[in-house]
């Protein structure tokens, strides 16, 4: 059976599924816990909608509660986890940036945009630079991590716009994140310019990273390579002088890899 996305009877449309899903997609790195009332609103449903979907899927261990708060378990992130690595397209440049990680010792990525989040499709399990481990499906939000600014970039001014109107606010990690949207725009022109981006201290204290694009077939922005160390180790001005021209040519190839997918 062959289907066709937006041509589904009304009869055939599992609304009680659609509103689950859309309970567990309300939770982002900025809303890791929230109470059922915050849960309804970002979910976009009644608070008695609400509550039977979270205890339901507290239930089948898909959210854990403490107190009066919400969070995805570990069993549901394991899940989300999965699915990037499953997609060849991906599978078929993970070595290069697993031994682009090894040849400078540092923490390699890729992540795509969903939302105003990015989303890593592989990232190098051994270093990292964040207080806190990351792995392959994992998110962060975009607008104060390097590959989340290149990726941000490729939008013009009106979807970007309308992408923080219905999925913002720009909330800060820190001090040195930028969350005003004309300083924001500023920034990512700047990186159009460029065709990379950097980050100091934006996400977490300490943290620098640079990124660059990976494109597809047609030409188009669908990810970002992305290189992070820590300022005790490294400068940015070093990131950039000594691995931004590596980064770009690796990337070169692996939008050529990219590409060959749809030949």
């Amino acid at each position: 059976m062959s289907y066709i996305p937006g041509t589904l009877k009304q009869k055939d449309f599992a609304l009680t599924l659609a509103r689950g899903l859309s309970v567990l997609e309300a939770f982002s790195a900025d809303r890791t816990a929230m109470s059922i009332s915050e849960i309804a609103v970002q979910a976009g449903v009644h608070r008695a909608v609400a509550r039977r979907l979270v205890l339901t899927l507290v239930e089948l261990d898909y959210l854990e509660n403490e107190g009066r708060k919400f969070q995805l378990t570990r069993k549901i992130l394991n899940f989300g986890r999965e699915i990037p690595a499953l997609d060849y397209t991906w599978q078929k440049i993970t070595v290069d940036v697993l031994s682009l990680a090894n040849r400078f010792n540092e923490s390699c990525s890729v992540a795509t945009l969903e939302g105003l989040d990015i989303r890593f499709v592989i990232r190098d399990p051994i270093r990292r630079m964040f207080s806190a481990p990351l792995y392959v499906g994992d998110k962060l939000p975009a607008h104060c991590t390097a590959a989340g600014k290149v990726l941000l970039a490729a939008l013009d001014k009106e979807q970007l716009r309308k992408r923080i109107a219905d999925l913002g606010p720009l909330l800060p990690r820190t001090k040195h994140s930028i969350v005003e949207i004309e300083k924001l725009e500023k920034e990512l022109q700047m990186v159009r310019q460029n065709s990379w981006a950097a980050v100091e201290d934006e996400l977490e204290e300490g943290t620098i990273a640079i990124a660059v694009p990976l494109f597809d077939s047609s030409n188009t922005v669908t990810a970002a390579l992305a290189l992070g160390s820590h300022k005790m180790r490294r400068s940015l001005a070093e990131l950039k002088q000594e691995f931004l021209t590596s980064m770009q040519n690796a990337a070169e190839q692996m939008s050529n890899h990219l590409a060959d997918r749809n030949h």
